[in-house]
């Protein structure tokens, strides 16, 4: 069976990631549990499901699960809790066009129209924000 990197996002726009071998399942965990980060996403607005990535193995899952939550803003807790050791420049070499893709993704500035990466606009929107605000 193959293993799934997903995403759960809200309206908010929190971003959670996870990795399993079946998703139906995972995602029915995910409603039925009383506390916990997925739980608050649901509790925040509407919820959608992505299948990121799939994986022929749990330890290639695992690392770019842990890989997403180092390098991207999410809820998620810090990758170190998953008892993964990130060697960022080899992991890199091997998943350059998934990265360039995923991580890279652009997005533009709700201020200024800037377009940058993704994962700077919030603190380009933390300095943007208050320039244009004034």
């Amino acid at each position: 069976m193959r293993w799934s990197l997903y995403s759960v996002s809200n309206d908010t726009g929190k971003i959670y990631y996870g990795q399993t071998q079946d998703i139906e399942e995972r995602w029915k965990q995910h409603n039925r549990k009383k506390e916990g980060v997925v739980k608050e996403l649901l509790d925040e607005g509407k919820c959608e499901l992505k299948i990121l990535e799939n994986f022929d193995t749990y330890e290639e899952a695992r690392l770019t699960e842990a890989l997403a939550i180092e390098m991207l803003p999410c809820v998620n807790k810090r990758s170190e809790l998953l008892d993964v050791v990130i060697d960022k420049k080899e992991y890199g070499k091997l998943y350059r066009g998934y990265r360039d893709e995923v991580f890279n993704k652009k997005g533009k500035c709700k201020f200024c129209g800037v377009v940058m990466i993704d994962r700077n606009l919030k603190r380009h929107y933390g300095r943007c924000g208050i320039l244009t605000t004034k």
